[in-house]
This record gives C-alpha cells, sequence and structure tokens, in this order.
C-alpha cells in the first residue's frame, strides 16, 4: 500500500526568539539525498522523536530520523517549559479511564515525568533546565482550596515532595496574594523546551543516529510483509518500523490521523526586562504558576529577566495573534506591582487535544506507529512517550507498554471540531468569568 503525502506547516510564526537567545545548540543536518535502509524510521525531532530515537539506538537498532523542517519546530520548541508530574485529569479520573491496574501504573508513569527530563538532561549533559523552586498551582476561588488539599494529601501518602499552603503562606512563597490557598510541588522542573528538544537531538546524533532535516516524509509505501519505505522530497529509507512523532503537525503523514484529535492554538509571551529590584519580589523562589482556571497556563520568571506567560483561552484574537492587552491585565490580577508591561515577543503553536485529554500510543499498521493527544502536558509526556514508543515494534510483547496500544480514534464529524473547540473555549471562559466574580 502506498499513501501519498501533502505535507503542510500550517505554522503561523518562527520559533521564539526568546527561546532561542537561551539556547546555545542550532542544530541542521543534510537534506536526505539518497536511498539507505535502517531498522527504524523516526518522523519528526521534537521530545518525543528525539527521546525515541536515543532509545532506540540504545537498544542497539540502527536508526534514521526525518525532520521536515529543523529540530524543536512544532509544540516542542514552543511550549510553556513546565515539566510536572502529574496529568491534567485528576488520579481518580485516570483510574476510571484505564482501570485500577492500568491506572495506577500510569498515574505513577506520569509522576516519573520530570525525573525523566532530568536523567536525559544529566545523562547528556544538556542545558536546558532553570533554576526552580518547584510548580505552584494556586485555588482561584475557595471552591478549589478543598481540591487542593485532598490532591497534595494524596500525593504525600505516596512519598512525593508536596505541600499545601493556606493563603498567606502562600502569598509569600509567590509573591501575590491573588490565591486563596496553593500547592507546591517540587518535583517539578522549568525548563528551555528548545534548548532541551534540540539537546536530545543532538544527543541522538551522538550515540549513531542518522539524522536528516529538511527532509519531509511525504510517502509511506508498504514494499512487502514486514517492510516499509519512507521517502522525501530527494531520498528514501528502507525499514522494519516507522514512528511518526510528530502530534499536532500530522496532517497528511497518514491518512486520517490528524482526525483523531482537535488542533488547539496555544500562546506564549515574554515581556521586556524588569527592573531588578522590582523583579525580586516577584517569584522569590523562583517558582512557576498555574491555577485552578480552565484557560491559563502559567507565570514565571525567566534567568534574562523577563517575564514568560503561558496565554490560554479567550488571550487570542481571530486575526491570528496574541491579545497582549488581555495577557496584561491578567499578568497585572497577580502581580499589581507590575504598573506598566512592555511585551517584547509573543508566539504560537499547535496543540492536539484529546477529547478526553488523554494521550495515546497507536498502532496505524504493521511497524507504523504514532504517539500524540498530549493535551498541553506535552513535556513531561513527550519524554515519556518517546521512551514507551521504544518498546513497540512488530515482535515486541505490548503488555510491557504503559499505555494501551489503540487503533487511531476518529472523531466525528472531525471538519467541525474546532467549531466545538472554539465554544467549549468560550464556556471555560465563562466559568473562569463566574469564579473570579465570587472569590
Amino acid at each position: 500500500m502506498t499513501f501519498s503525502v501533502r505535507f503542510s506547516s500550517h505554522e503561523p510564526c518562527n520559533i521564539p526568539e526568546s527561546y532561542q537567545s537561551l539556547s546555545s545548540n542550532i542544530v541542521e543536518r543534510e537534506i536526505l539525498s539518497k536511498s539507505i535502509d535502517a531498522d527504524a524510521v523516526v518522523v519528526g525531532a521534537g521530545i518525543t522523536g528525539s527521546t525515541l530515537a536515543i532509545h532506540l539506538a540504545e537498544s542497539g537498532k540502527s536508526v534514521v530520523q526525518l525532520e521536515a523542517k529543523v529540530p524543536g519546530w512544532g509544540g516542542s520548541g514552543r511550549a510553556f517549559g513546565s515539566v510536572v508530574p502529574c496529568h491534567k485529569n485528576l488520579e481518580p479520573a485516570i483510574i476510571r479511564h484505564y482501570g485500577e491496574r492500568r491506572g495506577t501504573r500510569v498515574i505513577d508513569a506520569f509522576a516519573q515525568g520530570p525525573a525523566l527530563v532530568a536523567d536525559l538532561l544529566k545523562r547528556h549533559n544538556i542545558d536546558a533546565a532553570f533554576d526552580s523552586g518547584g510548580w505552584a498551582l494556586g485555588a482561584h476561588t475557595k471552591g478549589f482550596e478543598k481540591t487542593l488539599q485532598k490532591r497534595a494529601e494524596y500525593w504525600q501518602a505516596r512519598g512525593a515532595d508536596v505541600e499545601y499552603f493556606e493563603a498567606q503562606k502562600f502569598s509569600e512563597l509567590i509573591g501575590s496574594n491573588y490565591y486563596r490557598a496553593g500547592i507546591v510541588d517540587k518535583r517539578a522542573l522549568s525548563i528551555n523546551p528548545l534548548a532541551y528538544a534540540r539537546g536530545l537531538f543532538e544527543a541522538a546524533h551522538k550515540i549513531g543516529v542518522s539524522q536528516y532535516t529538511n527532509s519531509p516524509a511525504v510517502k509511506l509505501e508498504q514494499r512487502e510483509f514486514g517492510k516499509w519505505q519512507v521517502e522525501t522530497h530527494h531520498g528514501k529509507v528502507g525499514c522494519q518500523n516507522i514512528y511518526i512523532c510528530t502530534n499536532a503537525y500530522t496532517k497528511g503523514i497518514w491518512p486520517g490521523l490528524e482526525k483523531g484529535f482537535i488542533p488547539v492554538r496555544g500562546w506564549g509571551a515574554t515581556t521586556s526586562k524588569i527592573d531588578a529590584d522590582l523583579l525580586a519580589d516577584i517569584l522569590p523562589e523562583n517558582h512557576f504558576i498555574t491555577d485552578t482556571r480552565q484557560l491559563w497556563s502559567g507565570i514565571r520568571k525567566l534567568p534574562s529577566g523577563q517575564m514568560h506567560l503561558g496565554i490560554g483561552g479567550p488571550a487570542v484574537c481571530m486575526n491570528g495573534k496574541a491579545d497582549l492587552r488581555t495577557a496584561s491585565k491578567r499578568l497585572k490580577e497577580v502581580y499589581p506591582s507590575l504598573k506598566s508591561i512592555e511585551w517584547e515577543e509573543s508566539w504560537s503553536g499547535w496543540i492536539a487535544v484529546a477529547t478526553d485529554q488523554f494521550p495515546r500510543i497507536l498502532r496505524l499498521d504493521s511497524g507504523v506507529w504514532a504517539a500524540q493527544g498530549y493535551s498541553g502536558r506535552g513535556l513531561a509526556m513527550a519524554t515519556l512517550l518517546g521512551k514507551e514508543l521504544s518498546l513497540c515494534d512488530a515482535e515486541s510483547n505490548l503488555e510491557s507498554v504503559i499505555l494501551p496500544v489503540e487503533k487511531p480514534p476518529r472523531i466525528p464529524f472531525h471538519k467541525l471540531a474546532p467549531f466545538a473547540a472554539a465554544m467549549l473555549l468560550r464556556w471555560y471562559a465563562f466559568t473562569d468569568y463566574l469564579g473570579a466574580q465570587n472569590r
């Protein structure tokens, strides 16, 4: 069988300059212009693809990695940079979704996400981690105080370094009295996601992965049973296994694969450099903040002396640019001392949102695999699923894989999905507004 591909970037802007200025790795390889063979082809050079390539190579396989542009171009190089040890869904929801046995394994695996990232940073000498006091999660209304307290108790019972704080102590920790209470999770990391993606790509190269940039996969062809061929514009790779690691940048690579998720645009922005005396009172212990609102991505300080804001939901305009006026308002709500905010840069990237917000490992055909649906928690998730994908081949025992290996899902009436997502975002914005009025 043959699948032709019309590869399209559909990306509105370049990789964030603020991330590039903090990353020393600018990695490009030659364009694939010959016919070669390998045990495995990894399509994509984001965090999932490069983590996978590392693990495949370490297991003794010959690996070719193809990137349509440059490493970290997609969601990996545009993320907020928080590496958290849990899923968006609460632990009881995970158990209901997967069942008690697998659900517990999944919770434990998600909890190891930051440790997996930290191990890769250390083993491969990747300079991407920022000094951080961990993850501060704030309760923006009274109703969420009990929710956060129960979550802290859950993780404390499992030995995790997580602590619940009442309003006054939490305010001291983050330099803001905006929240009713909060928890601090010391397991979490704050990183430069672009430097991390590029560092993984370089690490894969050093252990023998054959890499080609500006070499999009344009055709996948099954030559014979157990043997595939991946074509680029100028070359070909014969292999036994293909791993599609493109997440929200998947359109056209495999028929219908993009119909298993909803593409949602995520946003980020950085301020101009802030006066050091003023900045010292904001996040004094270098935590990064998210909160219990549906549409709020986070706040953190960068080593450059800038504030970095993840923008969600209504803080976007229809013209494809971030609504920085709304972003300023949000930032000032939490930190009123920032009386005047000048924005230096804003950017966007695509997020693959599953309808149930659970990630998936997919078997597309014999020897063809994919991972997708990180739903905005991609840094730890991408690292974990890159590792787990390395366990998937035609002869492996798939029961050892943390997530169930599934057939590709199809969202009914997928063409209407973006409109449904827009309506859902509006509903989230409305509930967040009501919550803010009843703090």
